[in-house]
């Protein structure tokens, strides 16, 4: 009965005029990308057979949501929920988007291109929206270790409440008048600036973090969870740096000595080049980004530096580790 029918829709589109077919092809390609990511999405709940909200693996399909998504229920707490919980997707709509819009974030494409030159019709409030929900995944630092040469430094930002309404409610974030552009008024460690760590090694590896304070008591101990034992740490002066590889059991070259340089001839030139990218993404390219989300902007410049997807490894292994991406829907980047 299938088979007839397919035959029968095959022969009736053998005579819909050309300019019919490319809306009808426009509309299966997106009633394919809807159903597949809907497989996917219960493929990832059914491979770690585990309940999201008490951890047990005795689940069982139970229904469909209105939107098609399959549904589960746990036989030990007995509540249900969807294959979306625990990801980025979650209570998320326009799912045929999906697939599409991943694609693109290999690159910067700022908000209003996505609607002028790339067709998204959503508002520019829904696609910020989307951007750090999607980006907000790649804010946790990832686990890899560096090995080998290690570049460290740090990186400060200027404090930026962008978007805020506080001082129009009567609410400032800070005793100061809003601004609408420039830089911070003194340098180093303040009120008006945010420090970061960056360290990066030879083979791409890189790990980031916002800072509390520049005490080398914070500094060294993110650094000494970063780093394999034996390796070789390059930075500058900071004492911070030679407690760190004493705790770590590695050995530290300061890169910028009296002449500006030292004996062994190596630099941070790797480390302030990948400050510089990371600069001018959210300081020029993005115009400034509120610091509450300066760690997602982290995570897609690291992203897109490394050359690695946005879908498949940024979203399913974020929320998921123990899921292998391989087949999975997301295409990498480009």
């Amino acid at each position: 009965m299938a088979n007839t029918t397919i035959q029968h829709l095959m022969n009736r589109l053998r005579k819909v005029a050309a300019r019919d077919l490319i809306a009808i092809e426009s509309f299966v390609a997106e009633l394919v990308q809807t159903n597949a990511i809907s497989v996917a999405l219960e493929r990832r709940v059914e491979k770690t057979d585990s309940c999201p909200i008490c951890g047990e693996k005795r689940i069982q399909k139970w229904g469909k949501s209105n939107a098609g998504t399959q549904r589960f229920k746990c036989r030990d707490c007995g509540k249900t929920f969807g294959a979306t919980n625990g990801t980025a997707f979650y209570r998320l709509r326009r799912r045929a988007l999906w697939t599409r819009y991943l694609g693109l974030k290999g690159q910067h494409i700022s908000l209003r291109d996505l609607q002028e030159k790339h067709g998204f019709k959503q508002s520019l409030s829904t696609l910020h929206r989307w951007r750090h929900r999607f980006l907000a995944s790649l804010a946790k630092e990832p686990g890899d270790k560096l090995a080998g040469l290690i570049e460290a430094d740090e990186k400060f930002f200027r404090t930026s409440f962008k978007g805020s309404r506080g001082w129009r409610d009567g609410n400032a974030p800070q005793q100061r008048k809003p601004r609408k552009r420039g830089g911070a008024s003194q340098r180093g460690l303040g009120q008006e600036q945010v420090p970061t760590l960056t360290a990066i090694d030879r083979s791409g590896v890189i790990r980031q973090v916002r800072l509390p304070d520049l005490k080398w008591l914070t500094i060294a101990g993110e650094l000494k969870s970063w780093v394999e034992p034996e390796s070789v740490i390059c930075s500058d002066g900071n004492l911070a740096y030679k407690t760190a590889t004493i705790q770590s059991g590695c050995e530290h070259i300061v890169a910028k000595g009296r002449q500006g340089h030292n004996a062994a001839g190596l630099s941070i030139g790797r480390i302030d080049a990948y400050h510089r990218d990371v600069e001018n993404l959210i300081n020029r390219r993005c115009m400034g980004v509120s610091t509450r989300y300066l760690m997602n902007y982290f995570g897609w410049a690291r992203r897109m530096k490394q050359h690695k997807p946005f879908g498949n490894e940024c979203l399913w292994k974020c929320y998921c580790p123990n899921v292998s991406s391989d087949n999975l829907l997301f295409p990498a980047s480009h």
